[in-house]
């Protein structure tokens, strides 16, 4: 295992970056010399293709990982911290360049990538290095035993000493999606590296760009050959392999349910720990008590924010009925008068493309189901916007500049069951739909009626009914009068089938550590003879 006092130079045209995988400290093509297309969700063109990886190269990178386990496990925290704190002033110190990739490669608007997703990416390895330098709280107590030192017939009394100890898991498999491709890597990475674990990454074949450029970070930044290894590729061919390697101890990966479920069995069959954080279909509970005009504006953000794309993304508002009617005008109006939508370089832009052409048509065909079952279906733009060429009857449009680009409109249903496919299935995209409740246990009832468990809002100005209902609400995350409100020190996840373990702070170094108990026999001390 070797280290690298490699100069960090990275690409800054598009044109430029020439996706390899990065296995052992080296940039290599894929097995298969085979690579898939990329398209720029933007513009629909494409861009870097990227390796079709397979599981022999799966295998080499698990190898790589294996054999350098032994020396990065045993290195000292303060090397580890030393090293994370490099990565994440490289990272800081190509902010506007990653993101330009990010909003390239995703969709997202330039503005969203700078401000919400790359900042994270800085403070999570500064975060994790904090930790392993302060060191991890081990839990420890001294309890009366017995033992027998002479007879086994006649034991004596004794105190033993039991302290806990993290250490190392192994080689970890990280999967990640590709909404916010770099941050969801990071927030995965970062715990990984700071508990002393190798791991080999497999990105989203849809959203790869940026998880290229991290490997030029870690080169940099000092990481040793074979802790870090990125293979790109698909689920079948890279991910499933990655899963069921037999040297590979524990799996962490987020994004669908139907896919988390299919890893979590592959992987737990085998014994190996699984961390998912899974989909969700979370409601916003607003009483006729809430501030109308704080629930309304943090109603929009919560189901537009990152085009819909996001798994917390509020998409079943339920309103108290003496508010309904006006909740739902403010929030048309709102939308239709601030959400602007297109380019995503222009600093006012909120809303820009959705990933990829399959995924644009999955959204679009829940739209014309809820229209096919008769709900209210309104398109939130405006209708005058010059850079708007064309709205189709199920939500599509045509953005000047960007023609061959994926975009949907924010789309506001109503008047529709909550018995709906569209009330009850993870859309992810820009799609809410807006019911009304008659009292707190009906309320209630319908925010929980999912199978999904991950985050959920609730808006009341009375205290007492706000914590009553938080309490009520079955989520791993519930936030009262606001929404998106996280803290990287608070332990993050899903209840239900949103997921099964929890990341963030000290919660994610827990999954990636496995934790020893010591017990140790404490013999009196013998007098001292004069």
């Amino acid at each position: 295992m070797t280290t690298s006092d490699t100069k960090l130079v990275l690409p800054t045209r598009i044109d430029d970056v020439h996706v390899q995988n990065f296995i052992n400290g080296q940039w290599v093509p894929p097995s298969t010399g085979a690579y898939l297309k990329n398209v720029s969700p933007l513009t629909g063109k494409d861009i870097s293709p990227l390796p079709d990886s397979d599981s022999v190269d799966i295998d080499i990178a698990v190898s790589a990982a294996k054999d350098a386990f032994p020396k990065w496990s045993t290195t000292p925290a303060d090397k580890r911290a030393a090293i994370l704190l490099k990565i994440s002033e490289l990272i800081k110190e190509n902010i506007p360049l990653l993101s330009e990739f990010e909003s390239l490669d995703q969709g997202k608007p330039l503005r969203l990538a700078m401000m919400h997703e790359m900042p994270p990416c800085v403070y999570l390895f500064a975060q994790f290095a904090d930790i392993i330098t302060k060191g991890i709280a081990e839990t420890s107590q001294t309890t009366p035993f017995i033992h027998t030192p002479a007879s086994i017939m006649d034991p004596k009394p004794c105190k033993i000493e039991f302290t806990t100890q993290h250490v190392p898991a192994g080689v970890a498999a990280i999967i990640t999606p590709w909404n916010v491709p770099l941050e969801m890597i990071c927030i995965k990475l970062a715990p990984c590296l700071a508990a002393g674990n190798t791991c080999v990454i497999k990105p989203t074949e849809l959203t790869s760009i940026n998880a290229y450029m991290l490997t030029h970070i870690l080169k940099a930044a000092g990481v040793p050959d074979g802790v870090v290894n990125v293979v790109f590729g698909t689920g079948p061919r890279a991910g499933e392999p990655l899963v069921k390697h037999k040297d590979v101890r524990l799996v962490s990966f987020t994004g669908g349910t139907k896919t988390g479920f299919r890893i979590g069995g592959l992987a737990g069959g085998m014994g190996k720990r699984v961390a998912l954080e899974l989909g969700g279909k979370n409601p916003n509970l607003v009483f006729d008590d809430c501030d109308i005009d704080h629930a309304v504006a943090t109603g929009i953000r919560s189901a537009f924010h990152n085009q819909g794309e996001i798994c917390l993304c509020a998409s079943r508002h339920y309103v108290q009925q003496g508010i309904y009617a006006k909740y739902v005008e403010m929030f048309r109006e709102m939308a239709q008068t601030q959400l602007k939508v297109g380019d995503p370089k222009a600093p006012d832009t909120y809303f820009s493309a959705v990933v990829s052409q399959n995924h644009m048509d999955k959204i679009t065909r829940y739209i014309r189901l809820a229209q096919e079952e008769g709900a209210t279906v309104e398109f939130l733009v405006k209708r005058d916007d010059p850079k708007i060429k064309h709205i189709s009857s199920d939500g599509r449009l045509t953005i000047e500049g960007f023609e061959g680009g994926f975009f949907v409109a924010p789309t506001l249903i109503t008047n529709i069951s909550q018995k709906s496919r569209v009330m009850q299935e993870e859309i992810f995209g820009p799609v809410v739909c807006v019911l009304p409740f008659e009292d707190e246990d009906e309320g209630v009832a319908l925010a929980n009626d999912t199978e999904y468990g991950l985050g959920a809002s609730v808006w009341s100005l009375d205290k007492e009914k706000l914590d009553r209902v938080m309490g009520r609400i079955n989520a791993g995350t519930v936030w009262g009068n606001a929404w998106f409100a996280l803290s990287f020190s608070m332990p993050f996840g899903g209840m239900k089938n949103s997921g099964n373990m929890r990341e963030f702070g000290t919660w994610g170094m827990e999954f990636f550590t496995e934790t020893k108990t010591l017990s140790k026999h404490v013999y009196a001390e013998k007098p001292v003879s004069s």
